[in-house]
């Protein structure tokens, strides 16, 4: 058979394209929903490298092997909807390789049309992201972990403790504050709490706010709140403020404090 010009540009072109595709450190697969499961028909090294799957034991099947216990049912159904729907999807998914390790799988799936078979296949991309997400994890836990201990509270009697806050207030400690609080109380059956405010760098109308919403809090519960190391400035806004904390008892320091509920 004579090949024109024309099919041996394409043959030359095809060639490149999968010369290239086998450099690729990522692994890139293709499959075809026109057979029955939408099976892979091509695997790069990349992919026999991520994965610990030779070319021989995935072609053909689909690529839920990678799939196991851990791997969130919610990524799944996003990867079958877009599949079923042909449109394109990028998400990060835990997948397991040949010999059961665990490995955070940074997915990119393209449906792509081939004019000339009149057909549409599937190109995934896939690379390990692993260490960076690993990563993610450790940060958030050692930042949840400083939040902590940016609210402590600290138990100094059988029905007293104190929270000395220290630094600038925002809404997102405040809201981790009254968490704490509350679930601390509720715990504990503390009758007083003093909230020790001598370290905080701005006394803020936000911090007014919260101050108001953790007094209404903490009475609920059957408990008082005492403040301490407060400003004038504090004070004075409270005055012109909708969020009145003329009923809760403040003093100097922790020490008065003490000395008033003995």
């Amino acid at each position: 058979m004579r090949v024109n010009k024309d099919q041996l540009k394409r043959m030359k072109k095809n060639e490149f394209v999968r010369t290239a595709i086998e450099y690729v450190d990522a692994g890139v697969v293709i499959t075809d929903p026109e057979l029955p499961d939408n099976p892979i028909v091509y695997t790069n090294n990349g992919f026999e490298k991520l994965s610990g799957y030779s070319a021989d034991e995935t072609i053909g099947y689909n690529c839920r092997f990678l799939q196991g216990q851990d791997t969130n049912q919610d990524d799944i159904d996003k990867l079958r909807l877009a599949i079923s729907n042909k449109e394109k999807i990028k998400l990060e998914i835990k997948n397991y390789r040949k010999n059961g390790e665990v490995f955070w799988n940074e997915l990119q799936i393209y449906p792509v049309f081939i004019e000339s078979e009149h057909q549409t296949y599937f190109v995934g991309v896939q690379q390990d992201v692993s260490k960076r997400k690993y990563a993610e994890e450790r940060s958030d836990h050692y930042l949840e972990q400083v939040k902590r201990l940016s609210t402590p509270i600290v138990p100094i009697d059988r029905n007293v403790s104190i929270v000395p806050v220290v630094g600038e207030i925002d809404d997102e400690r405040l809201e981790l504050l009254l968490h704490n609080v509350s679930a601390h109380i509720q715990k504990s059956g503390d009758e007083y709490l003093i909230l020790d405010l001598s370290g905080v760098s701005h006394f803020t109308s936000q911090l007014h706010k919260g101050v108001y919403q953790l007094n209404q809090l903490i009475k609920l519960m059957g408990a008082m709140l005492m403040i301490t190391g407060i400003r004038p400035e504090f004070i004075l806004e409270g005055i012109e403020s909708d969020f009145s904390l003329s009923t809760v008892k403040s003093f100097s320091s922790v020490k008065q404090a003490l000395v008033s509920i003995q």
